[in-house]
């Protein structure tokens, strides 16, 4: 009953209250910035991309213990006096963002702010008789950061994991921190107490957070992709279009390129199979289409304009440069038959390719000079490919 009047006193106040509010706001920005920022990147993407990122990520944290501390001396007047809230909302952060940022930059921020905070890294530690409690105390929380870091995934799907390795840092800390400052020991037990019920609101409100942001994600998803094929839909091309436009045709030196296909005879597939078989057709040449971008990184984008008809827009890539990659398209496509109900379903596909012209007064330009490309292909017999206003014949381009 002591223990509970102790720690009701100290840290059910206004000033607890306002470090509380602080501390889930900080969250909330860590994780909405960090969101964004993770999205761009995976773990196929090269280091000089990953690194601005997880710099980023790093600074958002460091600024967020500024935030933090610079919060708790204007409430304390400039002084340190209930230091251990402010500890326990920093070592709440610090531990958040290792759950949610698994990156070397977070790691090293981890292992070095033991170092960094008042008289931590002072030599009068060597003198003092405590100074083995805090190398021992500090291998531990290294093996505890280290163990987070590369376990993260299994921990946020272990509550018992979670609750045990978030004690054990605490604890680390703790010890740490008393090392350095005067306090009875067996306060260590309150601050873990604090701490644990301070993770477990961030995590309440983490969790809320996430569901938002897969909410909006979802939304997003319908909005922009198409619900057939998965790829994205007219709407997205829409949207960025005006973007595209701005920012390549202020660049003489960077081309883009767009190419527009449709696949031939499809009203044959809706009338002799059904519309199930169709709508399977645009799954397959969509999916096939997608993944062929990707695996050769064309730097090309497919979207499905209506219909039958899907638009490739190429980023740094003149009409010449697409004509190969635009045949190696159509024979991985039409290598690569539809089976479907027992039926072998051979699908063929007529393009249209132009690239974008200093003439050009808008994307629309652009796009009704493919259009007609297009159409140019499909009138001189289908299965071929007009590129600013010359037709080929795939056959004859392998």
């Amino acid at each position: 009953m002591n223990i509970l009047n102790e720690i009701t006193t100290k840290y059910v106040n206004l000033t607890s209250t306002i470090i509380t509010l602080v501390t889930i706001g900080l969250i909330t920005v860590i994780t909405i910035i960090a969101y964004g920022l993770e999205r761009r990147i995976d773990d196929k993407s090269p280091i000089y991309f990953k690194l601005p990122v997880h710099l980023a990520e790093g600074a958002v944290l460091a600024g967020s213990m500024i935030i933090l501390q610079k919060t708790f001396l204007v409430l304390n007047n400039g002084s340190v006096n209930n230091g251990w809230l402010y500890a326990n909302a920093q070592l709440t952060i610090l531990l958040y963002a290792m759950y949610l940022l698994r990156n070397k930059i977070i790691l090293l921020i981890n292992l070095l702010m033991p170092f960094a905070y008042h008289q931590s890294a002072n030599i009068q530690r060597l003198g003092s008789s405590r100074w083995p409690y805090f190398l021992i105390s500090y291998i531990f929380l290294v093996a505890i950061i280290i163990y987070i870091y590369w376990q993260t995934d299994s921990l946020k799907d272990s509550t018992i994991k979670y609750l045990t390795l978030q004690i054990l840092y605490g604890a680390a800390w703790w010890i740490l921190l008393w090392v350095d400052h005067s306090f009875p020991f067996y306060n260590i037990f309150n601050m873990l107490i604090v701490f644990v019920i301070y993770m477990a609101i961030i995590r309440y409100c983490e969790h809320k957070m996430q569901l938002t942001l897969n909410g909006y994600d979802t939304l997003k998803k319908v909005v922009n992709y198409d619900e057939l094929t998965g790829i994205r839909n007219r709407s997205s091309l829409d949207k960025n279009s005006k973007e595209i436009y701005k920012q390549y045709s202020h660049e003489d030196d960077v081309p883009l390129s767009m190419a527009m296909f449709d696949i031939d005879h499809f009203k044959l597939f809706n009338d002799k199979y059904g519309h199930s078989t169709g709508d399977e057709v645009l799954r397959h040449v969509a999916h096939t289409m997608d993944r062929e971008l990707y695996l050769k990184k064309t730097h090309g984008q497919i979207f499905r304009f209506g219909g039958e008809e899907f638009i490739i827009v190429f980023r740094g890539k003149t009409a010449e440069e697409c004509k190969p990659i635009i045949t190696d398209l159509r024979n991985t496509l039409l290598h690569s038959p539809l089976f479907f109900n027992g039926m072998r379903l051979n699908v063929s596909v007529s393009f249209g390719i132009s690239e974008l012209k200093p003439t050009d007064s808008g994307f629309a330009d652009l796009f009704n000079r493919v259009d007609s490309y297009l159409y140019k292909s499909k009138n001189a017999g289908r299965n071929k490919m007009t590129i600013e206003n010359v037709t080929y014949d795939f056959d004859k381009t392998e």
